[in-house]
């Protein structure tokens, strides 16, 4: 059995008012880790403790099987790209890229060689002697993953990288990550807040909350099968409600995502009736807003275009197939 590149075990530190951990996870190599989760949940924390920014104790993380606790940032084969870049705004592009090799043991020629190979992974060929400080938000952050990349580190750490850019730029350095780690296969925990991005880049994906991993697993098996209620309401699952609700017998809490809820034109004998309190076009899909009588309120999303009967005040019939039903277990009961 190989051994993972990544070993994190009991990481835990209390710092201030905020208590972080207790986290354990592996990371095999080549894999993309999205450690999704909402501000304050200790996301950069943990990048600052992988990273050595802070002092861990010595056992605790390992790299490639070897403790790294003791080591200092600049010894333990990490790329560590934060949200302010961290750029070198007086050298030019190709300058800020060469920064890092001047310590690799490399010829002139092969530093060369390899600052071209990242000016063209990253689309930066045209903007090469250009001053990082007049760079355009989307392509500094392309330089700062390039100059990240470029020193082939075993273990590259962003966080937050395409946050504060335009749609444009977002998509962009979203394709290049995706060919990026096609090419090299190097082994990355991107950290955000968007549930999107973290569906969009399709991998591994953590939640943390509170400071804990509440859950690590692929990203679809995730957001179908959060572990409890409360990682399904970060991850955007709308209905969660008592299991009795969707008609089983039980005490236990259910999830139904909002997509898996169907309607039809009204009649009892297919469905729950409902009356539809509100309908929201959000780009791709209309959220359709229910309401079952008390205070039974659950979220359909549905394609376009509508089917006629459903609109605001009108009554509707909603039916779900069982198998879409997560539940939860009884130890997650109200």
């Amino acid at each position: 059995m190989s051994v993972p590149l990544l070993e994190v075990h009991e990481l835990e530190a209390q710092l201030g008012e905020f208590h972080f951990g207790p986290i354990s996870f592996e990371l095999p190599a080549r894999a993309w880790l999205v450690l999704l989760g909402p501000s304050g949940c200790g996301k950069t924390t943990l990048l600052r403790f992988l990273a050595g920014v802070y002092r861990s104790p010595p056992t605790a993380i390992r790299l490639d099987g070897r403790p790294i606790g003791r080591l200092p940032p600049e010894q333990r084969q990490m790329a560590y790209v934060a949200q302010a870049n961290d750029l070198f705004p007086h050298l030019t592009v190709q300058e800020n890229i060469a920064f890092g090799l001047r310590f690799l043991p490399l010829s002139q020629t092969d530093r060369l060689a390899r600052i071209r190979r990242f000016l063209d992974l990253f689309r930066l060929t045209h903007r090469a002697h250009y001053r990082a400080g007049l760079l355009s938000g989307g392509e500094g952050r392309r330089l700062a993953l390039a100059r990240a990349l470029a020193i082939e580190p075993q273990l590259l750490l962003l966080d937050e990288p395409l946050g504060m850019l335009d749609p444009n730029s977002r998509r962009e350095l979203h394709e290049c990550l995706t060919l990026v780690h096609e090419e090299l296969g190097t082994a990355t925990i991107h950290v955000t807040h968007d549930r999107e991005e973290a569906w969009t880049l399709n991998g591994l994906c953590g939640v943390l909350l509170h400071g804990r991993l509440g859950q690590l697993a692929p990203v679809e098996e995730l957001f179908h099968h959060p572990a409890n209620p409360e990682i399904a309401r970060f991850l955007g699952a709308e209905n969660v409600c008592p299991a009795r609700e969707f008609g089983c017998p039980n005490d236990t809490l259910a999830m139904l995502r909002p997509e898996h809820l169907l309607l039809d034109s009204p009649n009892p004998q297919t469905g729950c009736l409902a009356t539809i309190l509100a309908c929201r076009d959000r780009g791709a899909f209309h959220e359709v807003e229910l309401s079952l009588g008390s205070n039974r309120r659950w979220i359909a999303h549905l394609g376009k275009p509508l089917p006629d009967y459903v609109v605001s005040g009108a009554r509707v019939s909603v039916r779900w197939d069982p198998q879409h039903l997560h539940l939860f277990g009884q130890e997650t009961a109200p």
